[in-house]
C-alpha cells in the first residue's frame, strides 16, 4: 500500500517562522486569487460552450429535422439518422464539458452540493455511487473549489481505468480541516504510479492542488485491491504544523 498517512504541508506552508498567523493570511490570501482566478476562467469557458457551441449544435439539428420532411427515400432517411444521432451526442458532450467545467452548485450551495450532484452525473447501473456527507460547515470556496476538483480528477479516473463495481465518496472533518475520501473496489494498480515524483499527470496534478491549499494527499491502491484517495485541506484559519499531520 502507499501513503498510509497524509504528508505533511507543503515547505511552501511554513509552520515553525515567527510569524505563523502573518504567513498564514498571505498564504491563503494568494490561494484565494489564484483558485477564483482559475474558477473565473473556467465559468468563461463554460458559458461559451453554452451560449455558442451548444446553441449551434442545436440549430443544425433542427435543419436536420426540416430536411427529414423533403426526404423519401429509406437509404437518405437512415444517413440523415446518423446525423441526427451524432448531433445529440455532441450536444450531450457538450453539456457533460459544461458540467465538468463549472458544477452547477459549488459557488451557491457549497461543496456538499455540488459534489452530490457529480456523484448522481456518474450513476449507471453496472457501478453502485454512493455520497456520504458527514461535514458539519462547508469549507471556503477556495477550498471547496480545490477539494471539488481533486474528486473530479479521481472520479475520471474510476471511471476510465478502474472496472470498479462500487465506489464510496465521503466527506468528513478532521485535525481542524476538511477532507474527501474516494474509495472504489477496481482493479487498482501499482502503488508507485501514484508516488510523490510519478510522471502519471492526474495523481501529479491532484497532489499539486492539496499542496497548493497546505494539505496533503494520501493514495492508497494494490494490483487487485481497489483504490482510496483521500485529500485533507486545512481551515483557512490555521494551518495544521507538522506533528498533528502525522
Amino acid at each position: 500500500m502507499q501513503d498510509r498517512s497524509l504528508s505533511p504541508p507543503s515547505p511552501a506552508c511554513p509552520a515553525d517562522t515567527v510569524d505563523v498567523a502573518a504567513v498564514a493570511a498571505q498564504r491563503f490570501e494568494l490561494l484565494a486569487e489564484f483558485v477564483a482566478a482559475g474558477e473565473q476562467e473556467r465559468r468563461r469557458l463554460a458559458e461559451g460552450i453554452h451560449d455558442d457551441s451548444i446553441q449551434a449544435m442545436a440549430a443544425l439539428g433542427m435543419r436536420l429535422q426540416m430536411l427529414r420532411r423533403t426526404l423519401r427515400e429509406s437509404e437518405q432517411l437512415a444517413v440523415l439518422s446518423e446525423a441526427e444521432q451524432a448531433v445529440q451526442l455532441s450536444i450531450a458532450r457538450l453539456r457533460h464539458l459544461v458540467f465538468e467545467l463549472h458544477p452547477p452548485g459549488l459557488e451557491q450551495e457549497g461543496l456538499s452540493v455540488a459534489l452530490a450532484l457529480a456523484v448522481d452525473a456518474q450513476r449507471s447501473s453496472a457501478v453502485d455511487y454512493r455520497f456520504v456527507d458527514k461535514l458539519r460547515a462547508q469549507p471556503t470556496t477556495e477550498a471547496s473549489a480545490i477539494l471539488f476538483r481533486i474528486a473530479q480528477e479521481a472520479l475520471e479516473n474510476v471511471r476510465e481505468h478502474a472496472g470498479a463495481s462500487s465506489v464510496t465518496v465521503t466527506l468528513l472533518e478532521r485535525d481542524r480541516g476538511s477532507a474527501i475520501v474516494i474509495a472504489d473496489d477496481g482493479c487498482g494498480f501499482e502503488p508507485g504510479l501514484a508516488a510523490p515524483g510519478s510522471r502519471c499527470a492526474g495523481f501529479a496534478a491532484m497532489r499539486t492542488r492539496a499542496e497548493l491549499g497546505c494539505g496533503a494527499l494520501r493514495i492508497e491502491s494494490a494490483p487487485g485491491g481497489g483504490t482510496t484517495v483521500e485529500a485533507w485541506l486545512p481551515h483557512a484559519s490555521r494551518p495544521v504544523p507538522d506533528s498533528e499531520t502525522a
